[in-house]
């Protein structure tokens, strides 16, 4: 509640924050429409093709977005960053209406738009702190860390039911609607001043010299390494323990999507309560107690529970850790450094996907299970130590 009065006080942030929920909810539609789209058009191994090139240029497109951020007016690079990517999305079902589409012209498509969506990420981190006063930062931090979760839970089926009714691309139409409001939003945000740089260093170099910033960031790409693992993890659970079909894994899924939610509405506030220093690995341990409760566990509905207290003990995460990494860097440096974490960062998941394939196929999901906790156990003293170096 004192995150929304929060909005209700301050037009500039509700703009953002409306524009952040409305884009992410069009990020779900997208990847949905995607990658049903590819499946019909070439099958599993083109996916992969086409998740890479969603997500490999943010690792160089991160940085230069935080630099930019810092010496151009934010309010600009956002629209246009907006503007861009609804057209490159509208273009999907151009193409597919004139027969030019294929996969190749997708992997385009997703990577131009993956690079200028960088700005947008690297926004969140960076440019909220200019928007709201230093003793609102967690107020913002958990409103935004909401639309993740609101989106989580309303995309997947507002994305399925487009793409049921009216076939992937048509549903991509929606999407780059999305994308053109939050542009208008971005436009009429407020001028913000360049931020003086004083002759610091940018980027990596500035990120060096923070050592509880770069302990933290690389906590959080492996944090997002586990939440990778975890994504390929459930299938195969649901299907070779808890012997149940898709309509069980949906369960599992949409378990994890609702106890996120409730995790940010009811946790924030209770991790808040905790030293600075204990707040984020407390989230993690917190997690990671359940999860490991499921090497003992064989049928679907203990699972769903377990699965559903896990992802509201992880849900404060990101809210929390984006808080307080931004308390901890200058604000000469904050765009750049935020920019540097999210070249960090994005190895995290698709890195923990491709093992947790692996590590399935060769040891089942058990063992993989009590790999993942044993990794959550690692970031969290990780973390640990990075906030007391802090």
């Amino acid at each position: 509640m004192r995150a929304f009065a929060a909005l209700k006080g301050n037009p500039s942030f509700r703009r953002f924050w409306l524009g952040m929920l409305i884009s992410r909810t069009g990020d779900v539609v997208t990847v949905v429409a995607i990658s049903w789209l590819v499946l019909e058009l070439a099958g599993p191994a083109a996916l992969g093709l086409v998740v890479l090139c969603q997500g490999l240029p943010r690792v160089v497109a991160g940085p230069i977005a935080g630099r930019m951020l810092d010496r151009v007016q934010p309010r600009l690079l956002l629209g246009w960053d907006n503007a861009v990517r609804g057209v490159l999305i509208g273009l999907v079902p151009v193409l597919w209406l004139l027969d030019g589409l294929g996969v190749g012209v997708l992997c385009v498509l997703s990577a131009g738009a993956a690079s200028v969506s960088a700005l947008t990420e690297v926004a969140e981190s960076a440019v909220v702190p200019r928007l709201v006063p230093e003793a609102e930062l967690d107020a913002a931090n958990t409103a935004l860390a909401t639309n993740w979760e609101v989106a989580a839970v309303l995309g997947p089926p507002l994305a399925g039911a487009l793409v049921a009714v009216v076939t992937a691309p048509v549903a991509l139409i929606a999407d780059a609607v999305s994308f053109f409001v939050m542009s208008a939003l971005c436009f009429a945000l407020p001028r913000i001043e360049p931020v003086r740089t004083g002759g610091t260093r940018p980027g990596f170099g500035a990120i060096l010299r923070l050592p509880a910033v770069l302990w933290t960031s690389v906590a959080t790409c492996g944090f997002l390494f586990l939440g990778g693992m975890t994504e390929v993890l459930y299938p195969v659970l649901s299907k070779e323990v808890l012997h149940t079909g898709p309509a069980g894994y949906g369960l599992l899924v949409g378990a994890a999507g609702a106890g996120g939610l409730a995790g940010v509405v009811v946790g924030i506030p209770l991790v808040n309560r905790l030293r600075p220093a204990w707040r984020v690995p407390a989230v993690v341990l917190a997690g990671a107690v359940p999860f490991a409760v499921l090497t003992i566990t064989g049928a679907l509905v203990p699972a769903i529970a377990l699965v559903a207290v896990a992802g509201a003990c992880w849900a404060p995460y990101f809210a929390v850790e984006r808080t307080l990494v931004q308390r901890l860097t200058p604000a000469a440096v904050r765009g750049s450094v935020m920019g540097a974490r999210a070249a960090i960062s994005a190895f995290g998941f698709p890195a923990g996907s491709a093992a947790a394939g692996t590590l399935s196929a060769g040891l089942g999901p058990i063992p993989v299970v009590a790999v993942t906790t044993a990794g959550y156990l690692l970031v969290a003293a990780t973390l640990l130590a990075a906030f007391r170096t802090g």
